[in-house]
């Protein structure tokens, strides 16, 4: 599980070896600051004192030229990457001796008005094949996004929008960014509105939140399974990336369909818990409940429920697949038309060679 941010974002590098010689593994985190500049992370084992490491640094995921940005010592652990602007996507290896880490660039964007926007890249498969950069990400709705956020949702190059949210969140708060493929797939929540009221006027607690949230995903297991399964069917063409979808806050429904898709890629199961329990961190609870921090102990407490996420909730949801299908593999076969095909066209599209 989490236990702080920059714990979770060191993943294990892709190692090169050749003959029996020793290579170290190279872990590593990597952010942007306010300004926009990288902050580089990173712990090498084993290591000497006298080892250097040296930064490549690219505009372009697939090409690192040389020289090395910047060279410095391992026993540093940091580096700072200044950058001519905020936008400007970069990406990143290092290298220790003839070790090269995987590819590195940030996962979270700091945005002004918009909820928890992150790119699924760089995770590594059980084979040790990477996600690729850039190509898919999640969030929050985009219903209130400010001009800086309008800019840097548009130097990703979105070409699809997918849209969780139900009809009335749809309706009553529409995108304010709009790309080339507008979807709409809506998934029910429950009348988040109507939560919102209850809490504030003091008669819906922690537990009818707990019992609140269980029921959505339950719900969102059983029956709106073909809305999931519309969704890989988008992902299935490498036409519609780069592919943003979202719900309104990117925890829940976002959450199950980030959880099928790194599960289908070959995500460990701990590191897909982990981006599921990311949202924690990029959701602002004073935002989407701006009275809650003066309310009683006791609604603080369900409003917390319901702008967190729980891991308790995701694995509800997976005994409830295992419920109905025996597995979550056969749900998914079964209830999301994943077959071991479709999984195979979405690593092609999704994970570097």
């Amino acid at each position: 599980m989490i236990k702080d941010i920059t714990s979770f974002f060191i993943f294990s590098s892709l190692l090169i070896t050749t003959g029996c010689t020793k290579h170290p593994d190279i872990y590593y985190y990597c952010d942007r600051d306010r300004a926009g500049n990288y902050v580089l992370k990173w712990e090498v084992s084993p290591t000497s004192p006298e080892d250097k490491i040296k930064i490549y640094m690219s505009d372009n995921d697939s090409v690192f030229s040389e020289p090395p940005v910047m060279e410095t010592m391992v026993s540093d652990y940091v580096a700072h990457i200044p950058v001519q602007d905020s936008l400007t996507r970069k990406f990143f290896r290092l290298k220790v001796n003839k070790t090269f880490s995987g590819i590195i660039s940030n996962h979270v964007f700091r945005m002004d008005n918009m909820q928890n926007l992150r790119d699924l890249g760089g995770y590594f498969t059980t084979e040790k094949r990477q996600v690729k950069w850039g190509r898919i990400f999640r969030s929050g709705d985009l219903s209130e996004i400010t001009n800086k956020d309008y800019k840097i949702i548009e130097s990703l190059g979105i070409k699809t929008i997918i849209d969780f949210r139900d009809v009335g969140e749809y309706e009553n708060s529409p995108d304010l960014y709009t790309a080339p493929k507008m979807l709409h797939l809506p998934i029910a929540s429950g009348n988040r509105a109507y939560i919102r009221d209850k809490i504030l006027d003091g008669t819906f607690y922690r537990g009818d939140a707990i019992l609140f949230t269980q029921d959505m995903y339950r719900t969102m297991v059983e029956k709106y399974s073909e809305e999931y399964a519309r969704f890989f069917e988008v992902l299935s063409d490498k036409n519609n990336y780069p592919i943003l979808y979202h719900g309104f806050l990117g925890k829940d429904r976002t959450g199950l369909a980030s959880y099928f898709l790194l599960r289908a890629l070959g995500i460990p199961n701990d590191a897909n818990e982990d981006d599921y329990l990311l949202s924690n961190l990029y959701i602002s609870e004073q935002m989407v409940m701006g009275e809650a921090r003066y309310l009683p102990e006791q609604m603080q407490e369900a409003a917390t429920v319901v702008c967190k996420a729980d891991i308790s909730y995701l694995r509800y949801a997976i005994s409830c697949m295992e419920n109905k299908s025996g597995s979550v593999d056969k749900y998914m076969e079964q209830e999301l038309r994943l077959t071991e095909a479709k999984k195979k066209k979405l690593r092609e599209i999704l994970l570097y060679k």
